[in-house]
């Protein structure tokens, strides 16, 4: 894939991280500073902690203050916008709201109600209708993304191989209810499928089956239709270290459409746990969703 950088050789425009929590946030930040630019950091309150960005311009807003971080963006001259990392959905109930705060969520109406897709959707066409344009940090960079085939040293075998074929099959019709992005799979048998508690809930969870073998193949991709600037599946260390301790045997990414973070440390680690990391192609999504 080439990024936007690489399409805009000619004009780097400077890029708008809205942070939420984990580690993407901060690894995106990093990447551009490499590449030589200067993204500048807005961090939502209660997900990105300021401590960890102080090498980078920042400012700190709640989730609903649409109007500080519309300002911010554009006194720093940011063109591309791009939505990073966790965020727990507000209690639309119990917050105070700006002005444009109040505009967005008279436009996200329902969308609440209807999943995160929805309202992730509502947010996204609100701040590029302020003339902003938002991007995916595959788009920032590609490196992000995984390769089809096996990553590491770790060959899935051909059991392994059958799990994630029905994986995939049932992860695109809970993902068509945008249910989860996620489902462990044994010996064709659903273990697990993700829901509120997400990935590593998931996992913690299906650990339980491992008592006399693995407990199965996580197999993680994105939902059909989903928007993947703002919301693309993600594993990292994190995953590797919560699929060995739950005694998986590997997982199974969407190629081009999850990000794949601190590639080389993951696939280390991966190789050293004795874990397969592998990447599907999803070319028949459309048909099954």
């Amino acid at each position: 894939m080439v990024s936007v950088n690489q399409r805009n050789s000619a004009h780097r425009p400077r890029v708008g991280i809205i942070a939420g929590g984990g580690k993407l946030p901060l690894n995106l930040a990093k990447n551009l500073k490499s590449q030589g630019q200067n993204p500048f950091l807005l961090l939502i309150k209660g997900e990105a902690d300021p401590k960890e960005y102080s090498e980078f311009p920042y400012v700190e807003f709640a989730i609903t203050k649409v109007g500080k971080f519309l300002k911010a963006l554009a006194a720093e001259k940011c063109e591309l916008v791009t939505l990073v990392g966790p965020v727990t959905r507000p209690d639309f109930k119990n917050i105070f709201p700006d002005f444009e705060g109040l505009k967005l969520l008279a436009r996200i109406g329902t969308a609440p109600k209807k999943g995160d897709d929805g309202l992730l959707r509502a947010i996204s066409a609100y701040i590029e209708e302020k003339g902003f344009r938002i991007v995916g940090a595959h788009e920032l960079n590609a490196d992000l993304l995984p390769d089809i085939g096996t990553l590491g040293q770790i060959e899935p075998s051909a059991d392994d191989l059958a799990d994630i074929a029905e994986g995939q099959r049932v992860v695109y019709a809970i993902g068509a209810l945008d249910i989860g992005q996620a489902v462990i799979i044994r010996d064709k048998y659903v273990l697990g499928v993700e829901a509120a508690e997400g990935t590593d809930g998931l996992v913690k969870r299906c650990g339980d089956f491992a008592r006399d073998k693995p407990a199965g193949v996580l197999v993680k991709l994105s939902k059909p239709g989903q928007d993947l600037r703002t919301d693309m599946p993600t594993i990292g260390i994190e995953t590797i270290r919560q699929l060995s301790h739950s005694k998986l045997k590997g997982v199974a990414i969407e190629a081009g459409a999850c990000l794949l973070l601190n590639r080389d440390e993951t696939i280390k680690m991966a190789n050293e746990l004795g874990l397969f990391i592998y990447g599907v192609s999803t070319e028949n999504k459309k048909g099954s969703s």
